[in-house]
């Protein structure tokens, strides 16, 4: 301290040229309390960037925690249903389903004449001709065709998919009768549908109808045999 106080000493002097040792010695205690604070703000940084470590770690092991647990678990992601792994995959599931709905339908319909089930683009579509449901230029179901709608109705309420049904003409225009046109007559078939399905429990959330007259043929409407499978129903199982 000595030395420090002989090198500034021509520095610090009072107006009558003696030396001013305390005012010196101020000037070291601001200097020395400086240091403290600095030193202070370094432990402060040093303890908090321990603490930054200390989280993650904690939450790293909390993970690896979670994960052994899961792995354990019988309802965890490795658990199998039928043959496929995470179950809670909604695409694997869906396509789960689907499959045993299609499955169903066709060992529910197989006995049943002019009825097809075809799967196509995550589809399911019952194709029911017009002698299976109605008289020609009728909308109106016939009485015998009703059961192999209950049969159908029986599997679909084993779902809650929704439900599209279409109807469809062909090319040949409306003589007489109470529809003047394919259009009236392919929706009211469709709608008439509906409406039985929805009698018989169907909900009615569940269901939707178009009429789509000659406008989607599945074949030419050049020949006789080619009206009879465009005059048609679809019902169409959204997946």
């Amino acid at each position: 301290m000595n030395n420090l106080y002989d090198k500034y000493k021509n520095i610090y002097k009072n107006v009558n040229g003696k030396d001013n040792k305390n005012h010196l010695n101020r000037w070291v205690v601001s200097y020395a309390d400086f240091v403290t604070v600095l030193l202070a703000i370094f432990m402060v940084l040093w303890i908090g960037s321990n603490f930054e470590i200390s989280d993650k770690v904690l939450a790293q092991a909390k993970k690896q925690e979670q994960t052994q647990e899961q792995k354990q678990s019988p309802n965890g992601p490795n658990h199998l249903i039928d043959g496929v792994k995470n179950p809670s995959d909604s695409k694997e599931i869906k396509v789960i389903e689907f499959e045993k709905t299609l499955n169903e339908l066709n060992i529910a319909l197989k006995d049943k004449k002019d009825v097809q089930v075809i799967e196509q683009d995550a589809k399911i579509t019952i194709r029911l001709g017009e002698g299976v449901l109605f008289d020609e230029g009728s909308a109106i179901i016939k009485a015998d065709s009703k059961k192999s709608l209950d049969i159908l109705i029986a599997e679909l309420k084993k779902n809650d998919k929704q439900i599209r049904v279409e109807g469809h003409s062909d090319n040949l225009p409306i003589k007489g009768g109470k529809y003047s046109s394919n259009w009236e007559l392919s929706s009211a078939r469709a709608v008439n549908i509906l409406s039985y399905m929805m009698s018989n429990g169907i909900d009615k959330n569940r269901l939707s109808a178009a009429g789509y007259a000659d406008n989607m043929p599945v074949a030419t409407n050049d020949t006789q045999e080619g009206r009879a499978k465009n005059r048609r129903v679809d019902i169409i199982i959204i997946n």
